[in-house]
């Protein structure tokens, strides 16, 4: 489900478009669920590719999916956002093909600084990870036309 920006109807999908074609994210599989202003939802199932040394997920990919949440969130208000800090805390272990959900949510926004809370969990409901973000919000479009 994409929420729909109301000043600008096309705005979210502009965004939603520009976020889907990241080349980092499709590398990984990250699939972009939610858009809406101040929050989205990423997903990614954990492939034996994707598992470290230990048979785990690696913490890499936990993380990258709750950047994009992040990243995704944070510029759907047609403004760039970039990250200034993002601490993440690893709460549980999952197996292989185990779905994974990153949902981000704004807690707090000025004119130039926003915070946000980005929750992973598995499928099952299992809390994975739990990361804070500090975003800085420029006075400029996230995207140039035609990029």
């Amino acid at each position: 489900m994409t929420c729909f920006n109301e000043r600008s109807p096309s705005g979210l999908d502009r965004i939603l478009e520009r976020i889907v074609e990241d080349p980092y994210a499709r590398f990984l599989g990250i699939e972009i669920l939610e858009l809406c202003e101040g929050c989205s939802k990423t997903a990614i199932t954990i492939g034996e590719h994707l598992l470290n040394f230990l048979g785990m997920p690696h913490g890499g990919v936990i993380f990258s999916l709750a950047d994009v949440a992040f990243s995704a969130a944070c510029n759907s208000y047609g403004q760039t956002a970039v990250a200034l800090n993002m601490n993440v805390s690893f709460l549980a272990a999952v197996p292989a093909e185990t779905r994974l959900y990153a949902v981000a949510t704004e807690e707090s926004r000025s004119r130039r600084i926003a915070l946000y809370r980005v929750a992973v969990s598995a499928e099952d409901g299992t809390l994975v990870a739990l990361c804070h973000g500090t975003a800085y919000c420029k006075n400029q479009p996230p995207v140039a036309e035609g990029r």
